[in-house]
């Protein structure tokens, strides 16, 4: 008889390192790079609420669904000098225009990699991860040949979550054009863009272990899986605004 308990145990250490410069000169950016690393048995109420082996609570302890181990921020704003308004040519033009990119960098995210099935017999058969071959591929407990074949119950060696999905970068940028009528009344015309280089940013992998032997990429022991969904493609927006 299993008693069924409702706990959880997290840890989360983190260094986070800013540089600010405020708006001078028609300039002004702020930069962040933050290293995290977040340790729990159990991530949130939307995943598995049973372990793989419930005689063996501590096998749970991984890297949790949303460790994020490097993210990177860089933003700004970009505007040409007040003076130019006065000046001729190709300054003058450019007089209203503001640059205001925003580029990401970050480490992909874990994900659980399983091998449906009861292998170890406890009626649920969800929670079973699979087991690593010595070539490093992986197998279904108890099911597949050469993969503790007849041994039951059979719990995988593989720990949880050590599925990542790959890197995410991406560069937006906003340009706008403030045209003056007079000291009260002027518009601004207005062009973003996200996701600007069209990068595939991916949002989530295949947890199944066919997937992951299929696509057959690893990187530090973690397995990589074929994405099942992505963050948003290039984008772009317009608009007006009226100031008066």
């Amino acid at each position: 008889m299993n008693a069924q308990l409702s706990d959880g145990n997290s840890s989360y250490n983190a260094l986070n390192i800013e540089m600010k410069k405020r708006f001078t000169s028609g300039m002004q950016f702020y930069a962040s790079y933050t290293w995290s690393h977040s340790i729990d048995d159990s991530s949130d109420l939307q995943t598995l609420l049973k372990p793989q082996d419930n005689t063996n609570f501590r096998a749970e302890r991984s890297d949790s669904l949303f460790d994020q181990r490097h993210r990177f921020v860089f933003s700004g704003v970009f505007a040409t000098p007040e003076n130019w308004r006065s000046q001729g040519g190709f300054k003058r033009f450019l007089h209203g225009f503001t640059f205001s990119p925003i580029f990401e960098f970050s480490s992909g995210r874990p994900f659980n990699i399983i091998a449906p099935g009861d292998a170890n017999g406890d009626f649920q058969s969800t929670n079973e991860r699979p087991t690593v071959r010595p070539d490093g591929t992986l197998c279904a407990t108890g099911v597949d040949a050469n993969c503790l074949q007849g041994v039951f119950p059979a719990n995988g060696n593989l720990g949880r979550n050590m599925g990542i999905t790959h890197n995410y970068m991406s560069f937006d940028a906003r340009v706008t054009r403030r045209i003056r009528f007079n000291e009260r009344f002027n518009i601004e015309l207005i062009a973003e863009g996200f996701n600007l280089f069209n990068r595939f940013n991916e949002a989530a992998a295949n947890p199944f272990y066919t997937a992951v032997n299929a696509f057959g990429k690893k990187k530090g022991g973690k397995y990589y899986s074929s994405a099942t969904a992505a963050y948003d493609p290039r984008q772009f927006q317009f608009g007006i605004k009226l100031n008066f």
